[in-house]
């Protein structure tokens, strides 16, 4: 099985490498939107895009996404205030790749698990978010070919 967008644990724990392009941009942007606050000297823009950038850099660093296929569980962890889920593979009941767009320009495309909880609702968990739908479907026809190997 080749990977390209997870890293095999052992024999059967697959960890999602972290995806950096939307979100490198996102906290670029932030720092310099500080950058010019200070420079205009508009402090209370310059604290709070610096307070938002280095929230925005944590919940990306704490951001992890893998597969146990011994026990047949999906773990995600999305954002600071949320806290990890624990997804086991047979309640996922689908996957959806959804893009947005403005001015029929593309500009982010998200992956997303529908999955059913432990009182029977269902509820989504954000897999993964980019730039592109190619790279968006890449990463869920790989998860499709972990999950499906049942060896």
């Amino acid at each position: 099985m080749n990977l390209k967008h997870f890293k095999q644990e052992g024999s059967q724990l697959y960890e999602m490498k972290p995806q950096y392009g939307s979100s490198i941009i996102l906290i670029a942007g932030l720092f310099a939107f500080a950058f010019v606050g200070y420079y205009v000297a508009i402090y209370s823009l310059m604290w709070g895009m610096l307070i938002l950038g280095v929230l925005s850099f944590w919940a990306i660093a704490t951001k992890k996404m893998s597969i146990d296929m011994d026990k047949r569980l999906l773990h995600a962890k999305v954002g600071l205030a949320k806290p990890q889920v624990t997804i086991s593979i047979d309640s996922i009941q689908r996957f959806e790749l959804f893009t947005v767009s403005n001015n029929f320009i593309k500009t982010n495309a998200m992956l997303s698990a529908y999955y059913l909880d432990e009182s029977g609702k269902e509820k989504a968990i954000q897999i993964a978010q980019g730039f592109t739908v190619k790279a968006m479907q890449s990463i869920l026809n790989e998860m499709e070919e972990i999950i499906s190997d049942e060896r």
